[in-house]
């Protein structure tokens, strides 16, 4: 199983279940050939390399258009009564579905989204500048935690 020379079937026959599966190790199981001898070529030969990554990027599309259609169809399942099958129900999952939305509308619904669309407009408008409306919102923080303006000295008598 560790032998260190890799044939063309066996190059061929690991990126198609490379292919097919994203799985480096169930990829160099059915090629007789250990994950580390994979790793290995792969650092060696920069054709090998190319054509894995090629083959990961293809896994991963067949990963994304079967997470699309179930964000979109969803997934049907069967309904258990008093312990026998009555029916089926399609499940919808509203994660799955944001996640799709982050990935794919970063600049909707990514995190932190709405704040810096807003940084960005006031900034790109002509409006302040976001470093300045940053340092504002610490300086209004700072006041409602310490009741006092910033750079002011403390009134003797307050412990705080």
């Amino acid at each position: 199983m560790h032998q260190s020379r890799w044939t063309e079937p066996q190059r061929k026959r690991f990126l198609d279940v490379l292919r097919k599966s994203a799985n480096v190790s169930a990829a160099a199981r059915a090629v007789g050939m250990s994950r580390s001898s994979a790793y290995q070529l792969r650092r060696q030969d920069p054709e090998f390399r190319a054509a894995w990554d090629e083959a990961l990027e293809e896994a991963l599309d067949l990963l994304e258009a079967e997470l699309w259609r179930r964000a979109l169809k969803g997934v049907v399942r069967p309904v258990f009564y008093g312990g026998r099958r009555c029916g089926m129900i399609r499940s919808y999952s509203d994660q799955l579905g944001m996640f799709l939305l982050k990935a794919h509308r970063p600049e909707r619904y990514g995190a932190l989204t709405r704040g810096r669309r807003e940084l960005d407009e006031e900034g790109e408008e002509g409006g302040t500048d976001p470093r300045e409306r940053l340092l504002d919102l610490l300086a209004s923080i700072h006041t409602r935690l310490t009741g006092e303006e910033e750079g002011e000295e403390p009134v003797e008598g307050d412990e705080d």
